[in-house]
Order: C-alpha cells, then sequence, then structure tokens
C-alpha cells in the first residue's frame, strides 16, 4: 500500500464519521430524543394519554377520552379540560366550550380506568371563515 492509497482511505473513513455523527448531533441539539415526555405537561404528577374524536355531522361536537384515569381524578379532569382547550383553539381559534359533560360536572365518572368527557365549541360563524383563512 503505498501513501497516497493510505491518505485516501484515511479521508473516507473521515468523511464516513462526519456523515454519521453530523444528524446525530443535529438532531440532539434540537431535542433529546432520548426524553419521550419532554413536551407532555402532567396533572397532579401524572401524564395521561387522550383522544378527541369530531362528530362527522356538527364539527362542533367533540367527544374527548382520557385513559389511565383511575389514578387521579382531579388530574384526569385537568388533563382533559387542557386537551379539550388545545383541540378548540387549533381546530376554531377560539377555547370558548359548552360543555355536555364537562370535568367539572359532578357525575362524570370513570368507564374503567377511562374518563369521558364531551363538548361543544362555541364560535361565531362569521369569525370561523377569517380564521380559517389565516391558518392556510
Amino acid at each position: 500500500m503505498n501513501f497516497g492509497q493510505i491518505i485516501n482511505l484515511v479521508h473516507k473513513r473521515c468523511l464516513c464519521s462526519v456523515l454519521v455523527l453530523c444528524p446525530f448531533f443535529l438532531l440532539l441539539g434540537c431535542s433529546n430524543p432520548l426524553d419521550l415526555e419532554e413536551n407532555k405537561v402532567s396533572f397532579d404528577g401524572h401524564y395521561f394519554s387522550s383522544k378527541i374524536t369530531q362528530n362527522k355531522t356538527d364539527n362542533r361536537y367533540f367527544a374527548l377520552k382520557v385513559r389511565r384515569a383511575s389514578r387521579s381524578l382531579s388530574g384526569a379532569r385537568d388533563a382533559g379540560r387542557y386537551e379539550a382547550t388545545r383541540f378548540c383553539i387549533k381546530n376554531f381559534g377560539t377555547s370558548d366550550i359548552e360543555w355536555v359533560l364537562g370535568p367539572d360536572d359532578e357525575n362524570v365518572g370513570l368507564t374503567g380506568k377511562i374518563l369521558k368527557l364531551s363538548g361543544n365549541v362555541m364560535y361565531d360563524e362569521s369569525w370561523l371563515g377569517k380564521f380559517n383563512k389565516l391558518k392556510s
């Protein structure tokens, strides 16, 4: 092996190292990929996952399920209120909710380990058109 081949081999290895390490350090600098809880909000010391389904005929009506609510009912209620507010702001530009079965209702109970809530988004129809234009 001559000197030119050795230099060429060293350059290839350095290039491979740079191509592998650069994306790794870029991702590491943006966020911690190992910390999955980074963007989650805890309620009463617990993290809750939730799912919102929107009614197909009336998109203002939504149903919300908060999973593992048996760990803390008050925390699950707050998590449901938080997710519903995020949903309404993202889709309608308002946080006004008329609860059908809300987090503050006395008769809200658990179905297994799931807390079920439902409500309607309150918004002005004329304003919604302007909001959708701004979103797009």
